[in-house]
């Protein structure tokens, strides 16, 4: 059953119907050819989902007729990713996996590695809509945001309200990422920060100023990661270690 977003002042509760239009009607007439009577679920992005029936469809416009409602679970540590922004498509490739695995919002921030200078909002735009598809195909509850883009020292001072924060760091040899999650009751933390450089890693400059605020830096391991591929496998690992993973949970 598609899976589309809607805003919760669209959704009218006295007469159960939801209209939806723009590129999702589009989409659902001319590329899924619905027709009245099948069945739609359209969720509010604040993880409720109705389970709707085509009404009717008019040109461009449908209305959809609520059938059912249900909560959808959204995991209960809210991570948040600081990614350097990276070459090429890489950061799109990061966006689809990482709402998939559960990711809360993801913040673009530049580093002296990173390719570019500034994001245009064109660029921006598109990165939330591969947000929202990614949502709609993993079924979530919400459209993970993806923020304005900053520079990593205003992206050091907007972490300091998280749970847990920690940065990987290619060049750290003493403390794990193991020994980190050790000391932390992920379930109990509530949020999650962590920080990954672009191709070129974080400088020896960058590296100090996680020092000097307090932020740990940690070993992935004997391996060197692709940025692209550094942030899925973090959020992954603490997708696991607060049981996200378990599909017994309810």
């Amino acid at each position: 059953m598609p899976k589309y977003f809607v805003s919760p002042e669209d959704i009218d509760m006295e007469r159960s119907r939801i209209p939806v239009c723009g590129d999702d009607a589009l989409h659902l007439i001319s590329a899924l050819r619905v027709r009245r009577g099948d069945h739609v679920t359209v969720c509010d992005g604040q993880c409720v989902d109705y389970n709707c029936e085509v009404d009717d469809i008019n040109n461009k416009r449908l209305a959809l007729k609520i059938l059912t409602s249900s909560r959808v679970r959204e995991p209960s540590l809210k991570v948040t990713l600081y990614q350097a922004l990276p070459k090429s498509d890489k950061m799109e490739y990061i966006i689809q996996k990482c709402v998939e695995m559960g990711i809360f919002s993801i913040v673009p921030i530049y580093t002296e590695n990173a390719v570019i200078g500034t994001m245009s909002g064109a660029k921006l735009s598109r990165y939330r809509k591969i947000a929202e598809a990614a949502a709609k195909q993993s079924m979530r509850g919400i459209i993970p945001n993806i923020a304005q883009p900053m520079a990593l020292e205003q992206s050091i001072t907007d972490s300091a309200g998280y749970g847990l924060v920690f940065a990987p760091y290619e060049n750290e040899c003493q403390t794990s990422l193991r020994d980190i999650l050790s000391g932390h009751n992920l379930n109990d933390v509530g949020s999650a920060a962590f920080f990954i450089g672009s191709e070129g890693g974080f400088t020896n400059k960058e590296a100090e100023m996680f020092i000097h605020a307090d932020i740990p830096r940690v070993s992935l391991g004997s391996r060197v990661l692709r940025t692209e591929t550094a942030g899925f496998a973090v959020l992954t690992i603490l997708m696991y270690a607060c049981g996200e993973l378990d599909h017994k949970r309810g």
